[in-house]
């Protein structure tokens, strides 16, 4: 991780939320959870080939779907919908700083709803998933490099699907 003075984004956004009245322990959750999320994003960017180190970096990176991504993520990983919902509200909040301040000119946010307490895993999963992870398993993957392949097949199809669906709306 890169030295905090170098990461301005960050230290403006800390500033921002300093400034707008919140409790010890939300500050000290929305901190928490922006340091979650650049995490997460780092590594995201990262396996696409782009190497960033802070969120000032991740700014261009920024988009309705690395949004999405976050928050499926954290569903498919059984985040608790409290924590996945605080996060998300941190994630609305920096989509506001960087609206304000003019770092982007469009909401990445927009769309990301909070979840509902009784959500569960979808109980449809299609049988190749488990001849995949088997194959995994067999080569002698890692069980986090597991879970990230099967999370990346599951983000990609879902992609798949919209854009399918997408296109023959357009072909009529």
């Amino acid at each position: 991780m890169p030295d905090q003075k170098s990461d301005f984004i960050k230290k403006e956004f800390i500033k921002y939320l300093g400034l707008r009245g919140l409790s010890p322990e939300s500050f000290k959750n929305y901190k928490s959870d922006l340091s979650h999320f650049i995490s997460w994003a780092i590594l995201k960017i990262r396996s696409r080939g782009s190497y960033v180190e802070s969120l000032t970096e991740i700014v261009p990176f920024l988009s309705l779907d690395l949004g999405s991504e976050y928050k499926s993520y954290m569903i498919e990983n059984s985040v608790p919908a409290k924590t996945v919902n605080r996060r998300l509200s941190t994630l609305r909040n920096l989509a506001r700083f960087l609206l304000e301040n003019k770092s982007l000119d469009f909401d990445f946010s927009q769309g990301l709803k909070n979840i509902g307490s009784n959500l569960k895993e979808p109980a449809k999963v299609n049988p190749i998933f488990n001849d995949f992870k088997s194959h995994l398993v067999s080569e002698k993957v890692s069980p986090n490099t597991i879970k990230n392949y099967i999370s990346d097949v599951k983000h990609f199809l879902t992609w798949l699907e919209q854009n399918e669906s997408g296109s023959m709306n357009h072909k009529s």
